[in-house]
């Protein structure tokens, strides 16, 4: 070999050891940087005509186990979506309150029964009828609070699903984007790694909102495919659309228009679309579909059901046909056949209700007297009917549920919520679980600085040999000027 040739295969040495070098120091600054992939220099013998003239680089490598990645994506789809719903179902437990907690619903209607019973032995004291109507009082604003609480949840969940639409079409757009980028970089033989980076960061942000699958393609290229089999990204982005409505009431839904479907590309996608069957968006599709609209008909037929326990004909003779007993409805002057809404709706007879202009005596009396009977204050049959009525076995409204007492609907309905959050929370421990554990195994495969270091050693001591033969051959060239 010639010490031309000599010297060219050294430098070609230290130009592959300064490159590592910059590889293994990218490395160890981005160990915690998420969606780094470990970068590792290849390299080959160059050869010049049949000899052998120094080494070259044949690309850098990106460390990434696809496999991995996808189960460790779908498990945090799952487990954000898990989050999402369980923290429903906690706050509407938290909000409709134990059965022995203060202020819990089961606990006022309770509370509604004693005050009752205190007042059918002592029906001449106004002190204990103001007690029947403050508890009365009492139940109706526990109604409406965890009807607002619902409409709040379902107008956070439709709010959710319009800035999700928005960041998926943004996030959609930059992975067609970085595609076109690596593409070019990949054909021109440039370093498109630190875009590979970025591109994947952006599709672990898509498949927190949606289910996806990552599907590689020609010169670095990926396609983004839903789970039901839509191409959400290929050479071009798919586009997603919603519209926002805002405050949803109790009886808005899709099917009578007055909220709105996901589309993808023009065309409707409903809630049981596998594309939905992980991620953000999916709970917050079933929360504003599903779960919210499950609990409010929990909540109105029980409503309806207090309103009618107290509204019967045979109850107080006082009333006309279809008039309100105890409970009313706001805005209105007779029980209507519809019960949506009947939560938010509810409230103490105004009749009865000081406050609103009526009287406390109503309530031992008859609610549609208009003057107050003489000497009949030891009368307790009214108030002993109603003490009656709260406790009798009545089916709901509805027609689906055994007859029992009003507390014991109050507590079947906690019952189903009480379930619904338990189940969810098992649920997400369990995809929790799954979660570190992939985790864990991905870290595993990411940079390892104790390896990165010893790479380091080499890369030096490589160095400083090539440095040495550069040395030694300019002493070689020196000796040979210096002959005379």
């Amino acid at each position: 070999m010639s010490l031309s040739l000599s010297l060219s295969a050294a430098l070609s040495g230290l130009s592959l050891t300064a490159r590592g070098t910059q590889l293994v120091a990218d490395n160890i600054a981005n160990a915690q940087t998420e969606g780094y992939g470990v970068r590792a220099l290849t390299q080959a013998a160059r050869v010049t005509g049949l000899e052998g003239s120094g080494v070259m680089s044949t690309g850098i490598t990106r460390d990434v186990d696809p496999m991995l990645l996808a189960d460790l994506r779908h498990a945090k789809a799952l487990k954000s979506q898990d989050d999402v719903l369980s923290d429903f179902w906690t706050r509407i437990e938290s909000v409709f309150g134990m059965p022995d907690e203060p202020g819990g619903l089961t606990n006022l209607i309770n509370a509604l029964e004693v005050s009752l019973q205190h007042a059918a032995t002592q029906p001449d004291s106004d002190a204990l009828l103001h007690k029947v109507g403050q508890a009365a009082t009492d139940i109706a604003r526990s109604f409406v609070t965890l009807n607002d609480t619902l409409q709040v949840q379902r107008d956070t969940a439709d709010s959710g699903i319009a800035n999700d639409v928005g960041a998926l079409n943004q996030s959609l757009l930059a992975i067609a984007d970085l595609n076109d980028k690596i593409q070019k970089q990949t054909l021109l033989g440039g370093t498109p790694e630190s875009l590979m980076d970025a591109r994947q960061r952006l599709i672990n942000d898509v498949s927190s909102i949606v289910s996806i699958r990552e599907i590689p393609r020609n010169d670095g290229r990926v396609m983004v495919m839903g789970r039901d089999g839509s191409i959400l990204v290929d050479r071009t982005a798919a586009q997603f659309g919603f519209v926002r409505t805002q405050a949803p009431g109790p009886g808005d839904t899709i099917g009578n228009g007055a909220l709105s479907h996901v589309t993808l590309n023009g065309r409707n996608l409903h809630s049981e679309n596998a594309l939905f069957s992980a991620g953000r968006l999916g709970a917050l599709l079933e929360i504003r579909d599903t779960a919210a609209p499950t609990v409010q008909n929990q909540l109105d037929t029980r409503a309806q059901d207090l309103i009618t326990r107290f509204s019967q004909p045979d109850l107080d003779p006082s009333l006309a046909p279809g008039a309100f007993g105890l409970f009313s409805k706001a805005y209105m002057s007779g029980l209507p056949a519809d019960i949506t809404g009947s939560a938010g709706q509810i409230r103490l007879n105004p009749m009865a209700d000081p406050g609103s202009g009526g009287a406390v005596w109503r309530l031992r009396h008859g609610l549609g007297l208009s003057v107050e009977p003489f000497g009949m204050t030891l009368d307790n049959s009214l108030l002993s009917k109603m003490l009656g009525a709260l406790n009798k076995p009545s089916p709901l409204p509805a027609g689906t549920h055994a007859a029992k007492p009003a507390a014991a609907h109050a507590s079947d309905a906690l019952s189903m919520i009480a379930a619904k959050r338990l189940a969810q929370d098992q649920r997400g421990a369990v995809n929790m679980a799954r979660v570190s554990a992939l985790e864990d195994a991905f870290a595993a495969r990411g940079v390892d600085t104790d390896t990165e270091l010893s790479k380091l050693l080499v890369l030096e001591q490589a160095y400083a040999a090539n440095a040495r033969v550069i040395a030694t051959v300019d002493a070689m060239w020196r000796s040979l000027l210096e002959i005379r």
